[in-house]
């Protein structure tokens, strides 16, 4: 059984860091009656299972149709109908089918002994089968300190050069609970629940698909733009500028959108931003560390930069390096709310899969199992190595995709794989709580119903910002201007 000290406790001391602090927004399901966490909320779950959760982390205890406890969704969820789930929601269908129409940023515990990730592991989850516990991140899920996987090269990772992928982490006996199953926490195994056994991704209505997809993703940001301070960041790409797109009906109540500048591709993405922000009538903040060359910046000072790398190497499980909006200070200066994330959408240009497979299916089975597992980015020596060592691990994943799923193994792998092993990275953020409100299974069903070929055109984010706001569509993308200003120089 799992007590206190917690690896995260030792961790921080050892880094002179504060737990409380650097561990904001997390938590830890266990049996143990020894386990006590200062500053944390417990809810009693089922059968002696006590939730210990931050008590900045949004959560919401759920009840059935006849008003008995059904569980506690940590994190923010919208319902299949647009609805923001909040504490004292009752539930109209069974328990998995309400995670299954959930979107948001989550993790959902049934009463029933059960636990659910969201439908891209964007607010990661762990568990250790040994003691029974689990948790936010490896560090909160042990009280020992952390025993590294060898098949992994850990410092690799922590640099930006390879990834946990497939379920594991940093530790050998710590899993994670990949999106789309379900963690019975009865005997700690995992089942997948979707895509159900029956789902086919039929082609051949792209305009509904497209038009549904975009009701939807304003639905929900207008869900979680009423009920928290909501903030958009913006650049000169894609995914930012659909998000701001869908969440046109709701700008009234969006904070501010804003921009990263933190190197001299953000002084584009910034340019734009506000071309942006000024055809929605958006307040829009830049936030810049680069000034004007490489060696004049804004950051801070070393030794906090110093601190502000272990601290969040800490609080995301060692999945990686801090990126430069929070190494600089910028992340400081965002106002306290939820952060709109467009990670997910690059569903919308099948960035998973291989050009050539998406034209002519070159490979015999159209599936490449080599080219997939080197997908998954695990080991830095890149893809023999890779394949050598993960690739029976990717084909018994693949194995349990149901048939109508199989051709679309290259997305899902995308979904389940390979954003779940870096958004954990999102605990980092302690000041905003970062969510992707593309991450819905109604949504990403959208694209897997939208042809490859043309989803690698951009046709599908084209059409979606068509659908949305057609008076986006002319303000330029960062890759043409910066294109433009090749051609010119």
């Amino acid at each position: 059984m799992l007590s206190a000290p917690l690896a995260a406790h030792m961790a921080c001391d050892a880094a002179k860091l504060d737990f409380s602090r650097i561990f904001r927004g997390q938590f830890v399901l266990s049996q143990s009656t020894e386990l006590s966490l200062d500053g944390y909320r417990v809810t009693e779950l089922c059968e002696d299972w006590r939730l210990h959760h931050c008590r900045a982390l949004p959560y919401a205890r759920l009840t059935d149709q006849n008003g008995k406890p059904a569980g506690v969704v940590l994190g923010i969820a919208v319902d299949g109908a647009g609805v923001l789930v909040t504490d004292g929601y009752k539930l109209t269908a069974s328990f998995e089918a309400f995670v299954t129409d959930a979107a948001g940023r989550y993790v959902a515990f049934d009463a029933a002994g059960a636990v659910y990730a969201d439908p891209t592991g964007s607010m990661g989850v762990v568990y250790d089968a040994n003691t029974r516990t689990v948790a936010s991140t490896p560090l909160m899920c042990l009280n020992r300190p952390i025993i590294d996987n060898p098949r992994f090269d850990a410092d690799a990772i922590q640099a930006g050069r390879g990834s946990y992928a497939l379920g594991f982490t940093r530790d050998t006996f710590v899993r994670g609970v990949m999106p789309n199953h379900r963690l019975d926490l009865s005997d700690f195994s995992l089942t997948r629940f979707w895509p159900r056994a029956d789902a086919t991704y039929p082609t051949d209505a792209p305009e509904q698909t497209i038009a549904a997809m975009g009701q939807r993703l304003s639905d929900v940001i207008g869900a979680i733009a009423k009920g928290h301070p909501t903030l958009l960041p913006l650049t000169g790409g894609r995914d930012s500028r659909n998000l701001a797109a869908a969440a046109k009906p709701h700008l009234a109540h969006i904070v501010q959108s804003y921009t990263f500048v933190s190197n001299w591709q953000g002084q584009i993405d910034a340019k734009l931003a506000e071309q942006l922000a000024e055809a929605l009538a958006l307040n829009h903040q830049t936030y810049a560390s680069y000034i004007n060359t490489a060696q004049d910046r804004d950051t801070l000072p070393r030794p906090a930069r110093k601190r502000q790398k272990m601290a969040y190497r800490l609080a995301g499980g060692y999945v990686g390096d801090a990126n430069n909006d929070v190494l600089d200070g910028l992340a400081r200066k965002v106002p306290k709310g939820v952060v709109l994330r467009g990670n997910v959408m690059e569903l919308l240009k099948a960035n998973h899969w291989k050009r050539g497979l998406a034209r002519d299916a070159a490979h015999p089975d159209g599936h490449d199992a080599d080219y997939a597992t080197e997908r998954l980015a695990i080991l830095p020596e890149g893809g023999a190595a890779t394949v050598a060592a993960f690739k029976p691990d990717y084909l018994a994943w693949k194995a349990t995709l149901p048939e109508g799923a199989q051709a679309l193994a290259y997305d899902f792998a995308f979904v389940e794989s390979l954003l779940p092993g870096w958004q954990p990275k999102f605990y980092g953020y302690t000041r905003n709580f970062l969510l992707n409100p593309f991450s819905d299974r109604a949504l990403i069903e959208g694209c897997l119903r939208l042809p490859v070929a043309e989803r690698q055109a951009n046709a599908y984010n084209d059409a979606l910002l068509a659908h949305l706001a057609p008076e986006l569509s002319a303000i330029p993308f960062t890759p043409d201007v910066k294109l433009a200003r090749t051609a010119a120089a």
